[in-house]
């Protein structure tokens, strides 16, 4: 028998199920993939939407050795980090998924990883460091090296083991990913335009914060719910516990090289204020799994300025800053 091209939607899944590969996209069944990727493509951007030329006399004539190390290995973790997430999307996520129009938002969303790349590689030449010394910073920097291997050994969690119990967990370390990874190196670019430095690399990092902290956190964060729902019997104790562990070892090593990376510190930037921002940003991203709980009770808001200067053109709350929903998913009718 021949099935009805809303039977075959409505079987779908997020990952793991029937890959029909029916690309009719008047009917989808989850609606919420589709409107994410229509905000990607509104958001377009390029890296050559921004002129980085006062940069690099900044870099030389203004900052200090101190803020030029800070600046340095932010922008070394930050371009190895895309580089592993563009690859861990297209290698480890992308082949679980089923739905076609979530594949089509997890397409999107690694070719604006893609975009990154290119982003920071813009900024590196700007400003006319080494890209060899920027890129492979991690081999003169045990720190950057041993962060670098763990974060790939997470993302490799559904290599070899594509099962649904890695992949619920999968998807809690795309969350960490987005959400916790990138935030000290933004912390400190967000920083230096603060302090009326490096403004165009400011500006750079707003774009890619608007991609990370907005569409990819929230389609990752749709993704968790909607998985949660089809598969209620995978998130056990068990699953929380090895989240809460994902969690407290990824803030560890964030404020760890955080703190590392703006050494004795600078105007505005300290240790506390660096832990105290990275342990606020964990506690949103672990109410994205657990409403109402919050991981680090004892921390506080350190840079209450972030997320206002990080808004472009005063456009839409970032996911980031918004409370996390459970999305219902209904069979679709025609």
């Amino acid at each position: 028998m021949t099935l009805s091209s809303t039977t075959i939607t409505n079987a779908r899944r997020i990952a793991f199920g029937p890959q029909d590969k029916l690309m009719n996209m008047s009917k989808v069944k989850f609606q919420w993939a589709v409107d994410i990727h229509e905000t990607m493509l509104s958001n377009f951007w390029t890296e050559k939407a921004v002129p980085m030329g006062g940069d690099k006399l900044c870099y030389r004539n203004v900052l200090s050795d101190v803020e030029q190390n800070a600046f340095d290995k932010a922008l070394a973790f930050v371009s190895n980090l895309d580089g592993i997430q563009f690859n861990n999307l297209i290698h480890n996520i992308g082949s679980c998924i089923t739905a076609p129009e979530v594949s089509g938002a997890i397409a999107r969303q690694a070719a604006e990883e893609y975009l990154h790349v290119r982003a920071y590689q813009t900024m590196i030449e700007a400003i006319s460091l080494d890209p060899e010394l920027v890129y492979t910073a991690f081999e003169r920097d045990g720190l950057l090296a041993a962060k670098n291997a763990h974060i790939m050994a997470q993302s490799d969690i559904l290599k070899g083991k594509p099962t649904p119990a890695n992949f619920a967990r999968a998807v809690v370390g795309n969350i960490i990913m987005e959400g916790v990874y990138f935030y000290s190196a933004f912390l400190v670019f967000g920083s230096f335009a603060q302090n009326g430095k490096m403004l165009a690399s400011a500006d750079m990092i707003k774009y890619i914060a608007r991609d990370e902290g907005g569409t990819h956190l929230e389609l990752f964060s749709r993704i968790h719910s909607t998985f949660k729902m089809e598969n209620p019997h995978l998130y056990d104790e068990a699953f929380k516990a090895d989240a809460r562990t994902m969690f407290i070892d990824a803030v560890a090593m964030e404020v760890q090289w955080g703190i590392h990376i703006i050494g004795p510190g600078f105007q505005g930037m300290t240790a506390a204020v660096m832990e105290g921002f990275v342990k606020t940003v964990a506690n949103m991203r672990w109410e994205i799994l657990y409403p109402g709980e919050v991981l680090y009770p004892e921390a506080r808001d350190t840079a209450p300025w972030f997320f206002p200067f990080f808004k472009i053109n005063g456009g839409r709350a970032n996911f980031f800053e918004t409370k996390p929903t459970d999305y219902s998913v209904s069979g679709l009718e025609w």
